[in-house]
């Protein structure tokens, strides 16, 4: 199941998303949550967007999902949190940002029920994955018109220059 960033329409140009909405809906996804249990799924998984305290209040209250595997708020969470909720506990996580990290889980499920799990919170080091030839040549075409003005020096400084961020 997905869900989006509740705040979309404001953080983004309404013209791009004219027909949809957003919001913390609790009792939707509850329904979206039976529905697919009804029609047979053993394990539910919602792949959210909401960041991760939306993520933990959402699976205190709604029941039946196994895993919420979160963005947004882009924390690298180590190993998934337990939230009790009516339905049992929900496994919620977060594998940071930018890629540099994949979140892996693993469910062992047995009579459609999760028994156990199995969570890896794995870095990825880019400088050690080879380049997709294709994907290489494609972004150089595209930046081959603007090569002039992408090298172009904008400014020099003699200290250092400090950045807040997390990538």
């Amino acid at each position: 199941i997905g869900q989006a960033f509740p705040y979309t329409p404001i953080a983004n140009p309404r013209f791009l998303i004219p027909d949809w909405s957003f919001g913390i809906r609790d009792d939707r996804m509850q329904m979206v949550v039976d529905q697919a249990r009804a029609e047979g799924a053993q394990v539910v998984v919602v792949l959210s967007h909401n960041g991760m305290d939306v993520d933990l209040k959402m699976a205190s209250r709604v029941s039946g999902i196994d895993a919420i595997m979160g963005g947004h708020t882009h924390d690298a969470i180590p190993k998934p949190i337990l939230v009790d909720n009516t339905g049992g506990k929900t496994l919620v996580t977060n594998a940071g940002s930018n890629s540099k990290f994949l979140g892996v889980l693993d469910f062992d499920v047995k009579n459609g029920k999760v028994r156990d799990y199995r969570y890896h919170l794995l870095p990825v080091f880019s400088n050690l994955l080879e380049a997709d030839t294709q994907m290489a040549a494609h972004v150089e075409s595209v930046r081959a018109p603007y090569k002039m003005q992408l090298e172009e020096e904008l400014a020099v400084t003699d200290t250092l220059l400090y950045r807040r961020g997390n990538f």
